[in-house]
């Protein structure tokens, strides 16, 4: 598989479409001919009738955002692409699961010190869950790392405010769902 030579940094694209079937795999060759890394992919519903906002986090040569979003924008289903940088202070949530042997004095430390939340316990292991950047997802990582670490998985950007301007949708055919 021939990888890409070019220096790259960090990007979210975020698209609103029209929600149709396929839509993700067009979407995904763009990605995929150029062999850019896609780090997350999440598909939301959003309160406009039929239209989805996907977030796409990968890493492109900076010289090629440009093109890279052009080409999304002319999927007949697209109606808006943004790219915001990847260093944006987008957060995740973290999932680590532990043993639950460690559940100790020094735990609910680190827990209280990083701002962790326990979020299920049951009887052989619990659910610590972090949001926050990916460093900070990282460092608590590196803390909880042994034998009594699990598992660990993280969620797709959580987006605390719009990417894009309602504003730059208007002109497109879309319907506010009705409550």
């Amino acid at each position: 598989m021939k990888k890409q030579s070019k220096p790259t940094s960090q990007f979210i694209f975020t698209v609103y479409a029209e929600d149709k079937r396929g839509l993700i795999g067009q979407l995904m060759v763009f990605f995929n001919r150029r062999y850019y890394d896609v780090h997350s992919l999440n598909v939301a519903r959003t309160d406009i009738s039929d239209l989805v906002m996907l977030t796409i986090e990968a890493a492109v040569p900076a010289s090629e955002v440009v093109t890279l979003q052009e080409k999304l924008k002319k999927i007949i289903e697209v109606y808006s692409v943004t790219v915001t940088p990847g260093d944006a202070g987008l957060k995740k949530t973290g999932f680590y699961r532990l043993s639950v042997d460690v559940l100790n004095e020094p735990l609910w430390q680190l827990i209280n010190k990083y701002g962790a939340t326990l979020s299920s316990i049951d009887k052989d292991s619990l659910v610590i869950s972090k949001t926050g950047q990916d460093r900070d997802l990282a460092e608590l990582y590196s803390l909880l790392e042994g034998p009594s670490l699990l598992g660990f998985c993280k969620s797709a950007l959580i987006v605390e405010s719009s990417l894009v301007p309602f504003e730059q949708l208007a002109g497109t055919e879309l319907q506010v769902a009705e409550l």
